[in-house]
């Protein structure tokens, strides 16, 4: 990861999402569109969902790892 551009901020009461490019050194993956979404219960994180499409990333994973 090389950086990060916030693209959107969404906040309710017990939730939130941020929507980011991840910026990488990969030439296959280049940047990433990513989606993180958090929920809280009594004002405290149970649970952050990251969402992103990996498609790109498979031949990545391939060259690291032949099977």
């Amino acid at each position: 990861m090389t950086g990060v551009d916030l693209i959107s901020e969404l906040y309710g009461e017990s939730e939130a999402t941020l929507v980011y490019d991840v910026h990488t050194s990969l030439p296959a993956i280049g940047s990433q569109r990513t989606a993180e979404h958090f929920h809280l219960t009594n004002g405290r994180i149970d649970t952050i969902r990251l969402i992103f499409d990996a498609t790109s990333w498979h031949a990545v994973m391939q060259a690291i790892n032949p099977s």
